[in-house]
């Protein structure tokens, strides 16, 4: 009999919680539902393959992933753009992020915010994400934002500010979850802000809801709260790198 290989993939926890879009904690615990080919062991606590054909080589390192919406290059034909497979649907709650999260525009109590200072001139900017997994099923994450370039504008911000430092990139590796949900056909992702700015302490989720990190690809949903609301903010696909 050919030697069973644990797939990396197979590191998944065996107690998962199954999460919804509403930004709220706690869940279902169940036991993960393996592939047709595997079948969970509770002492490796792993799903392993009960036939050679489901033998795979293991990986032994962590898995990564990114995505974007735009890239912008000058060149000696101006400013070109690269488009990714991001796609921002929900303004409003984009901008929030921007705000609250990364903290890198509006960040006036009071006074008069313009050009690049605004979170409208970065809305039409560059976005970008990055996911990072290892073997512990520990997440690292980190979103970097960019403005559109634009020749014409400065930077205008004349008020009392909400303190805090800026995070572009906001990277989170403290705190983040990885949970199995969809009856363990995907995961999902939960980080919190950074502590050290306490108006981005909201819960981001990212969901994939069919798909492993055995995958090359996997298409995602970006949710963060807004109005009370957990609330999508960005779709696209995560491509292996």
């Amino acid at each position: 009999m050919k030697k069973l290989v644990i797939t990396f993939i197979a590191l998944y926890s065996a107690f998962a919680l199954t999460a919804c879009p509403d930004g709220g904690g706690g869940g279902t615990t169940m036991i993960p539902t393996c592939p047709a080919t595997h079948v969970f062991d509770s002492n490796q606590n792993a799903c392993i393959p009960i036939n050679g054909s489901g033998i795979v080589t293991p990986n032994n390192g962590p898995v990564r992933y990114y995505d974007f919406n735009r890239r912008f290059q000058q060149s000696g034909w101006g400013v070109q753009q690269q488009q990714g497979d991001m796609q921002i649907v929900n303004r409003d709650a984009y901008k929030s992020f921007l705000k609250e999260s990364m903290a890198v525009c509006d960040r006036l109590i009071h006074g008069y915010d313009a050009w690049l200072a605004r979170c409208d001139s970065w809305t039409s900017g560059s976005f970008e994400l990055a996911v990072q997994i290892g073997q512990n099923l520990r997440p690292f994450l980190s979103f970097t934002a960019y403005p559109a370039p634009s020749y014409f504008q400065g930077y205008l911000s004349i008020g009392v500010h909400g303190g805090g430092m800026i995070f572009n990139p906001l990277v989170l590796s403290s705190d983040t979850t990885f949970s199995l949900i969809n009856n363990s056909k995907g995961f999902e992702i939960r980080a919190y802000g950074s502590y050290m700015n306490g108006g981005g302490l909201r819960l981001i989720q990212i969901q994939v809801h069919q798909g492993t990190l055995a995958d090359g690809y996997l298409n995602y949903e970006l949710w963060y709260p807004y109005n009370g609301h957990a609330t999508k903010i960005a779709t696209g696909k995560l491509k292996r790198f």
